[in-house]
């Protein structure tokens, strides 16, 4: 990751909007951002993360982040970051929320993301920062961005957690295989149960069955086609004598057809003599029956209808003379209704009269009610404009004696800082008297133990020398007797004859002796180990020692640098009294402020109390000019009203066309509208009787020349029917005699038996050919059984025998087909067991391979054994940087738990927790191991250059560190590594050639300025 911009606002210290553009910064490869304690430098890389991750070391979503992270003088805060990485992409990331109406509440975090394309800034769907670092927030805190204080976690991290880190930056969860064998393994058992499941399905197949089944076979193959030749012998003979005993048998069915077809002979012959009768009688009388049959019909439905219209006629006539009646009875009032229209007219304008008479006394008596009001209304206007005019003398009276409160807010704001200013004093002091208690603590360690300050590290160094000597002294004698005790061995075992192992004599006249040389070994071995306690609690205090020593000046810087800062304080305050400019009030007491604040505060309340009162005035005032405007615009509005009604009145008066005024002087509204209704229910009951009786006696008066009309109609048709009737029946007659029937009714039923002379036509025809062919066929039949020697018996016999033969075949075909199909069967089924017997002995192969994958993958061993490889690698290239700080004398290494430890070469090569070393040794370590990470975060991404955040102090360096970390610093601009230091250090300031300033601002808050 590479930064190019950062703007905060409103977060913490940062009141105003402060923006670092670092692409400046960047090009020097190493820069640093610097400023006093509390200045706001590690808000910086504070910004950064909770624009990328959206969280914060400091605080926690439970404890009000938003709000406490938000500056107090601040509605809103807002963070912009923009940033390339690894692959060269560019992001803005912008982190935003404002405060509430209610001063403790803030609006939740909004965080967005954007990326750059084709010249424009596109937003992205997750603002989640581990999608464009590839880097989880523990992660980025170890590798980018090291907050203050966290530096040592790397280092410090358990084997466990630290290999979990190694697992995500390095993904080396790809190489965690044992799920995937776990399910592998499985899979492969669940198909190796189903295979014995199967196979047991399998048992009953084998080769000696197949082979047995396929003899069976054969054999049955060799019966059935012997009984299929026997079998189509028997066939053919039963197949001629089938045929022989059909044709007799035909032969016999054919005579008794024939008998029946000649008794059938006679009928025929009747029916053929009938027919002959109806067609005749048929073609003469049909026709002429049936026109005459019709015409009488016809005949019957004009009697019918010239009676129903005799009928009618009479009815309508008598309705016609009942409306006639009825239009008598009305006609005389109907000539009277123009006068009857002219009363309703004069009613309704006497009614007019009235209810503007009623009018008239309402609007008399409310004009009348009126007037007392307005004039209440109009005094109590004048009362209050005079309360108004007297209370708003009182507010410019109380205005001019009101005290200036520019000055008062002056006054306020220096008192305020010069409380501050007095606080942080107070605070200096105290932390200054604690740091000599400590300071003087450690000093007393060191006279407890007899030493000093100033001689604690060459005493030490005497003391071990000491020791040394002793040991190595102790060591040349114990070398001395373990010499003579090996002689003392061989002499032991020396045996005459036998040749001596170092000078090669057979004889041996005095051989050596050693007395007590496993006591004195022993003395030796126990002196050894007493001095080796003695050195190691040697190294112990040398080691506790040190620590005091660089607690002690520490503890000394501190003191001389708070001591700085205090008088820095003093001479701030004694420049900000020195700007103290109201004669009239004390800079060292601020008792008569406070009274005049509290008269300035007595003075507002009462002007806002007259203020409201010359509201609440002007507002009654307001009110009562209403009023005075709604009565005056009501009393108008009446005598108005009472003016058109008179008009009115005279009007309607002067329309009365038939009735007079003074008839109706005592009559009330209601009785006038009575009798208005009255006559208008009167006029519309002739206007509607009238209309009704007009249009009734008109449509009667139609509907009765019609029926007339028609009657008239149907009898001279009538008589027309009657004379066609008559000739009808002299052709009749004339037909009888002819035929020679005596009278119509023998005509009637003969015609009434409906022949079908078609269907009984071809009854005859068909009667007539059948008994001809059914000769013609028994002589043909004759003529072929004539040489035929058929025997019934015989003929059962054969089929007797073909049907046993069958049967025969068919359970010889079914026996075979069996056969076949059980072969088959086997056949099949052994070559499936040999196929499932195969992969049987893949899957158990494959197995046995899966079980050792999952002793090599069993409790992430694998990725843990990858991560080690990480980690050495790691810490060779850390200990290249790391040997160049320590000058060869320590190098990081790591042991089998994956936890790092630290060989001591001043102490022959020994290893130990990395816990044991100082302050500046373990953040010489924790630089040269985080440099290692960056570095192979660099190679894994293929980034071209890297950026590294350092939030550290450096103050527990040593001068000669210093410099050794500082070129370490400046060598990393040559591996294309970027480094940004935040620091308080002056010294390192100075050497470094770019940077940024920090300060923070009383009123302004926290501001950035440039140093290049």
């Amino acid at each position: 990751m590479l930064p190019i911009y950062l703007s905060i606002e409103g977060l913490y210290s940062y009141q105003k909007k402060q923006e670092i553009d670092f692409t400046d910064l960047t090009e020097a490869g190493l820069f640093g951002i610097f400023g006093k304690v509390g200045s706001g430098k590690s808000t910086i890389i504070e910004a950064i993360s909770f624009a990328l991750y959206g969280d914060t070391e400091r605080l926690n979503k439970q404890e009000k982040r938003t709000y406490n992270m938000l500056n107090l003088k601040s509605d809103a805060a807002t963070i912009v970051f923009e940033f390339l990485n690894f692959e060269g992409r560019k992001f803005r990331c912008i982190a935003q929320w404002r405060r509430r109406k209610k001063f403790e509440e803030t609006t939740s975090l909004e965080r967005y993301a954007y990326e750059w394309k084709e010249g424009d800034w596109h937003p992205l769907e997750s603002s989640d920062g581990s999608e464009m670092t590839h880097l989880t927030y523990p992660n980025f805190r170890r590798t980018i961005i090291i907050p203050q204080g966290q530096f040592k976690e790397f280092l410090e991290l358990r084997g466990k957690d630290r290999s979990d880190m190694m697992k995500d930056i390095f993904h080396l969860n790809r190489f965690d295989l044992g799920p995937k064998v776990s399910v592998l393994q499985r899979k492969n058992n669940n198909e190796l149960e189903q295979l014995k499941g199967a196979l047991s399905g399998y048992e009953s197949v084998s080769t000696d069955i197949l082979e047995s089944k396929q003899t069976e076979l054969q054999s049955a193959q060799k019966a059935l086609e012997l009984v299929k030749r026997e079998n189509e012998s028997l066939e053919n003979e039963v197949k001629k004598l089938t045929e022989s005993k059909r044709i007799h048998g035909e032969l016999q069915s054919k005579k008794a057809e024939v008998q029946t077809l000649l008794a059938d002979q006679p009928r025929m012959l009747q029916l053929e003599q009938e027919l002959h009768t109806y067609e005749q009688t048929n073609l003469a009388f049909r026709d002429i029956l049936n026109n005459t049959h019709l015409l009488n019909k016809e005949k019957e439905k004009l009697t019918f209808k010239i009676e129903q219209l005799s009928a009618k006629k009479q009815d309508t006539l008598g309705r016609l003379e009942e409306q006639e009646r009825e239009w008598e009875l009305i006609a005389v009032d109907y000539r009277q209704l123009e006068v009857f229209k002219a009363q309703l007219e004069d009613y309704k304008q006497l009614l007019i009269i009235a209810q503007n008479k009623e009018h008239q006394a309402l609007l008399k008596k409310r004009i009348a009610d009126g007037k007392p009001h307005l004039a209440a209304v109009q005094k109590e206007e004048k009362a209050l404009q005079a309360k108004l005019q007297s209370e708003e003398s009182r507010l410019e009276t109380l205005k001019n004696e009101k005290i200036d409160t520019n000055i008062l807010l002056a006054m306020e704001a220096w008192y305020q800082n010069d409380d501050h200013i007095a606080e942080s004093i107070a605070e200096l002091d105290k932390q200054l008297a604690q740091w000599r208690v400590e300071r003087q603590e450690i000093a007393s360690e060191f006279e407890k133990d007899g030493v000093t300050l100033e001689t604690w590290e060459s005493t030490i160094h005497e003391t071990e020398q000491r020791w040394q000597d002793e040991l190595t002294t102790l060591q040349q004698q114990e070398t001395q007797w373990n010499v003579q005790a090996k002689l003392a061995e061989f002499a032991d075992n020396l045996e005459n004859g036998q040749p001596c192992p170092l000078c090669g004599a057979l004889e041996h006249p005095f051989p050596m002796t050693a007395h007590g040389a496993q006591t004195k070994t022993q003395d030796f071995s126990n002196k050894q180990q007493e001095i080796s306690r003695q050195l190691r609690t040697l190294r112990e205090r040398y080691q506790r020692f040190t620590h005091l020593s660089l607690r002690w000046k520490d503890k000394t810087a501190q003191l001389e640098q708070q001591e700085i800062n205090l008088q820095q304080w003093h001479n701030r305050r004694d420049t900000h009294r020195a700007q103290f400019c109201w004669p009239s009030f004390s800079a060292t007491d601020k008792t008569a402020f406070l009274t005049y604040k509290d008269e300035n505060r007595v003075a507002e309340g009462q002007i806002k109390v007259v203020e409201s009162t010359i509201k609440e005035v002007r507002t009654q005032i307001s009110l009562a000019q209403n009023k005075i405007d709604k009565y005056k615009n009501s009393l108008s509005e009446f005598e108005q009203n009472l003016a058109v009604a008179e008009g009115v009145i005279r009007q309607s008066e002067a329309q009365l066309r038939v009735l007079q005024r003074r008839d109706f002087e005592k009559h009330t509204e209601t009785t006038l509208s009575t009798k208005k209704q009255t006559i208008e229910q009167k006029i519309k009951h002739l206007e509607d009787s009238f209309t009704r009786l007009s249009e009734s006696i008109q449509l009667l008066k139609t509907a009765f020349a019609s029926v007339n009309a028609e009657r008239v109609a149907a009898k001279e048709q009538f008589q027309q029917l009657y004379q066609q009737l008559s000739v009808k029946q002299a052709e009749i007659s004339a037909l009888l005699k002819e035929f020679g029937y005596s009278d119509i009714i023998q005509v009637q039923q003969i015609l009434q038996k409906n022949m079908d002379i078609e269907r009984s036509r071809k009854t005859l025809h068909d009667f007539h050919l059948a008994l001809q062919i059914e000769l013609a066929q028994i002589a043909d039949l004759e003529q072929r059984v004539a040489n035929d020697p058929y025997d019934e018996e015989s003929y059962q016999e054969k089929r007797r025998l073909f049907s046993l033969k069958r049967e025969e075949l068919e359970l010889q075909m079914r026996l075979t087909g069996a056969l076949e199909k059980e072969c088959m069967r086997l056949q099949v089924e052994f070559a499936k067991k040999e196929k499932l017997l195969d992969l049987y002995e893949k899957l158990n192969l494959r197995k046995s391979n899966l079980t050792t994958l999952e002793n090599l993958f069993r409790g992430s061993g694998f990725v843990n054994y990858i991560s080690s490889i990480h980690l050495q690698r790691l810490c060779e290239i850390a200990n290249v940087r790391f040997h160049r700080l320590t000058k060869n004398s320590l190098s990081l290494a790591i042991n089998e738990n994956n936890e790092f430890e630290v060989v001591d070469f001043l102490h022959n090569g020994f290893r130990r927790s990395v816990k044991t070393l100082s302050g500046g040794q373990s953040f010489q370590a924790s630089l040269c191991l985080a440099l290692a990470l960056a570095e192979n975060i660099q190679s894994l991404n293929k980034a071209d250059k890297n950026f590294f955040f350092i939030d550290e102090g450096f103050g527990t360096q040593d001068p000669e560190s210093m410099n050794i970390v500082f070129e370490t610093l400046q060598y990393l601009h040559r591996e294309n590594r970027i480094v940004g230091v935040i620091s308080h250090v002056e010294e390192l300031k100075e050497r470094i050639p770019r940077s940024i300033t920090v300060i923070n601002h009383l009123e302004y808050g926290s501001q950035i300025q440039s140093n290049f």
